[in-house]
């Protein structure tokens, strides 16, 4: 085993980064900031991996900063210290055998592991999951609850003449203005864009089947997570009776959640979250066993800074199969007050191009670690 790779000791940073407005969906009140878990690993060569997570809070996601950081400290580092960066499958499982669950608390660490790891073989992590398979990661942008529709006609404006192309409809509080909102925005942006929708869980049966009926004209590419994470009777039931693809996202974390689902076909497709489903290591088996199955992928995150960000971009970067586009770069470079990396993120044409840069392809900013950290 070589010494260098050897874990001497991991950091961790919890911050709470405001946001330039308030993220509002359906479920539960408005953000006004995101909370974070940045982690920072170091070897006995001085080699520095990176890793992030978030404490977001809805259906499928209630951690908080605190039993984050009291799950890392007390219970998952001491299990990685001493061992090597390159044995993430046998830290994986020592995780899942001292703590059953709490992806969220693993995310961040497992994939410090990777970032490491490409330092010290002087490597993307892209290369380290298979090669680049795609030469950009097309993203999109997220339209959240606006008070007046012509706010969000405004941004999706904005947005597609920045280069987006795909756009990501919050609704579930009004089914009647939701529908006027698709209208509207299919209208506005014309054919050449792709419209979906996400409730985040927050529709009732009867409101999610009236409003993926009278959306059915307007090419919608899929209908994500209408209903509660637990109603896979109603899922089901609302996939038989409507054209438009539907997409989990609450209803997923483990691959036993996916496994269970496959045969109820009570969807299409997934939206994995990277803190959400474990960081890399876990996601990626989710996209095998869906891919498998014949579902679509969507790679995302929650709201987050460039670190857990660029995890997805390497990630979907290595995977050759198809991608659903999602906003998961739009926190960075659109939503957060403050990222803490440099160079900062950069998207283009609403595309993603991940460098040669080594591990992650960044730094850490401690003036912003400074400015934003809370204990």
């Amino acid at each position: 085993m070589r010494r260098d790779a050897l874990i001497r000791s991991v950091t961790v940073y919890p911050l709470r980064i405001p946001l330039k407005s308030a993220y509002d969906i359906a479920a539960g009140v408005a953000r006004q900031s995101v909370d974070v878990v940045i982690v920072s690993l170091q070897t006995e060569d001085g080699i520095i991996g990176l890793g992030e997570t978030q404490a977001w809070h809805r259906q499928g996601s209630n951690e908080t900063l605190v039993g984050l950081v009291d799950a890392m400290q007390s219970l998952l580092i001491p299990l990685m210290l001493g061992q090597s960066i390159f044995d993430i499958a046998t830290i994986a499982r020592r995780f899942d055998q001292h703590l059953s669950g709490r992806y969220a608390a693993k995310a961040a660490l497992l994939d410090a592991l990777y970032d490491a790891q490409g330092h010290m073989l002087n490597l993307p992590v892209w290369a380290l999951l298979g090669g680049r398979a795609r030469p950009t990661v097309a993203t999109g942008a997220v339209l959240t609850l606006r008070d007046q529709l012509a706010e969000t006609l405004e941004e999706a404006r904005l947005r597609y003449d920045q280069g987006y192309r795909h756009f990501s409809l919050k609704v579930g509080r009004s089914v009647s203005r939701d529908i006027a909102a698709v209208a509207a925005l299919r209208d506005t942006l014309g054919d050449d864009a792709q419209i979906l929708i996400d409730a985040n869980a927050a529709l009732s049966f009867s409101e999610a089947l009236r409003l993926l009926q009278a959306i059915e004209p307007y090419a919608i590419e899929a209908a994500e997570q209408p209903l509660a994470s637990h109603d896979w009777a109603g899922l089901a039931d609302l996939a038989s009776r409507t054209s438009i693809p539907l997409l989990l996202d609450e209803s997923v974390t483990t691959p036993a959640d996916l496994l269970q689902a496959i045969p109820q076909r009570v969807a299409q497709g997934i939206h994995t979250k990277t803190a959400k489903n474990g960081g890399i290591w876990h996601t990626r088996q989710l996209w095998h066993i869906a891919s498998s199955a014949g579902w679509r992928v969507r790679a995302g995150n929650h709201p987050a800074t460039s670190i857990s960000t660029l995890a997805v971009a390497h990630l979907a970067t290595a995977w050759a199969e198809p991608l659903i586009p999602s906003p998961f770069t739009s926190s960075v470079t659109n939503e957060l007050a403050s990222d803490v990396v440099s160079p900062p993120l950069a998207i283009a044409d609403g595309e993603l191009t991940l460098h040669d840069g080594v591990g992650w392809g960044v730094e850490l900013d401690m003036n912003a670690i400074a400015r934003w950290r809370i204990d």
